[in-house]
């Protein structure tokens, strides 16, 4: 076990950090209100630091991990692995966050370094007597005016470097317009057409009606105003991109056979004439990621989610798109890194389906505390609610033992979606379509009965 100490000189110096207090510092992070509800993290963490304390930080691997916190037979080992993987990344920002907030007075510090599971176990100078503490303010005192005026400089520049981080901090989230466009741009497109700044605005508004996608009226009215947007400006890409996403979810849901060939056809001609106008674009990229799923063409639709994720990474309306392809796919710890990633760099004003995928992912992933929680933060930022989160999260508390909660979701489902079978479409939309039984025989089991 490495221990780092601060530059000023702490209380104990030279001596290493008692275990009896390691091992209480760990409880007390594991039970805050921050890793509440992360019980596969604090596993993690739990282990990785026994390991260490034993003098086994140099056998820590992510298959043994894998192994020893999460269970399974050999031939799951790599795909556990990955899991870790993903874990090892949530475990650092949660632990940045607990020493933000809950552990802020905390004299050890836990971190996991990027490019390994071994813990380093710092000390910080926390605790100094009340005398102390006066004796230092005494002898501030008495500094020599040199040093005040020194000193007065630092906490100045110190200040504005806080300040210019935390600035730009704040102009990367969503308080920036979805389509990135900043008002002189907007003033630019106007000047040259305001026939082209209406597709803009015509198509951006679509996109806040996509989702819930089950809902057909919904889907309608989104692509009337794609078309919309089409007549006003042929030539801007968002509307084509906007219509072909809508014109496929329409043909996945759809029970009309013709219409639903009509509009995957429709779709992806829509589709290509994004992608020749703004191949740039991570817009179009996912529009071309969803025909390509929707056509059953599973290595063209990843492909394409993952070129538009790295084009468009804050941009929320591609990852919706871009995060179920993967769920759908089965790479639920892909979903799972995509958004905590992109919930850690962009604050964001409402709620969205990429938030959904997530908590969908860590069901599939077996975290059923982390998918209530992200279908919760969801529904509470006044994300997309339907019959599918609702699914997810009775299964999820009927896997956790909740049964009252499992049950009374169970009855919600039957009384507001009486007509919805989530178990089917799901088993038709997953590539292997044994995660939509999985989810439908949790929902049984929680007494939701599928109408006739």
């Amino acid at each position: 076990m490495e221990v780092f100490r601060d530059k000023s000189p702490p209380l104990n110096e030279g001596v290493a950090p008692d275990t009896k207090d390691v091992r209480a510092a760990l409880q007390r992070l594991v039970r805050s209100s921050t890793f509440a509800g992360s019980q596969r993290l604090q596993d993690f963490l739990v282990y990785v630091v026994e390991e260490s304390l034993n003098g086994r930080a140099d056998e820590i691997r992510a298959k043994t991990i894998a192994m020893d916190v999460y269970g399974g037979t050999v031939a799951e080992m790599a795909r556990r692995e990955n899991v870790v993987r993903v874990d090892a990344g949530r475990l650092r920002r949660k632990l940045a966050e607990y020493y933000a907030e809950d552990g802020r007075d905390e004299g050890t510090v836990f971190d996991l370094p990027k490019g390994g599971y071994a813990p380093q176990i710092s000390i910080k100078p926390l605790g100094r007597s009340k005398t102390e503490l006066r004796e230092r303010q005494n002898k501030s005192r008495t500094w020599p005016r040199p040093f005040i005026v020194i000193a007065g400089i630092f906490v100045l520049v110190c200040f504005a470097t806080v300040f210019v981080l935390v600035s730009t901090k704040e102009k990367v989230p969503a308080s920036l317009p979805i389509d990135g466009l900043s008002r002189d741009e907007r003033g630019a497109i106007f000047d040259a057409s305001p026939m082209r700044l209406q597709a803009v605005n015509l198509a951006n508004s679509g996109r806040d009606l996509i989702f819930p996608a089950l809902e057909l009226a919904r889907l309608n009215a989104a692509l009337t105003i794609f078309k919309a947007a089409i007549e006003s400006d042929d030539s801007y890409f968002g509307g084509h991109a906007g219509a072909a996403q809508v014109a496929s979810t329409i043909s996945l849901l759809t029970s009309d056979t013709d219409l639903s060939r009509d509009m995957l056809r429709y779709a992806d001609t829509q589709a290509s004439r994004a992608i020749d106008l703004a191949p740039e674009s991570g817009w179009s990229q996912s529009a071309k990621a969803w025909v390509e799923f929707t056509k059953g063409n599973w290595p063209e639709a990843v492909k394409f989610s993952y070129r538009a994720q790295r084009l468009a990474p804050n941009d929320v309306h591609v990852l919706e798109f871009v995060s179920l392809i993967l769920l759908y796919s089965g790479s639920f710890e892909q979903v799972v890194e995509i958004s905590e990633e992109t919930l850690s760099e962009v604050v964001l004003d409402r709620g969205y389906v990429f938030q959904n995928a997530m908590g969908s992912a860590k069901f599939h992933l077996k975290d059923f505390e982390g998918a209530v929680s992200a279908f919760k933060q969801v529904t509470e930022k006044g994300g997309p609610v339907g019959p599918v989160s609702v699914a997810y999260l009775m299964a999820a508390h009927q896997m956790l033992g909740n049964e009252s909660k499992a049950k009374s979701l169970s009855e919600k489902l039957s009384r507001e979606w009486p007509d919805s079978r989530v178990d089917l479409l799901f088993q038709r939309l997953f590539e292997n379509p044994k995660y939509g039984v999985e989810l439908g025989d949790a929902m049984k089991r929680a007494g939701w009965k599928p109408k006739g």
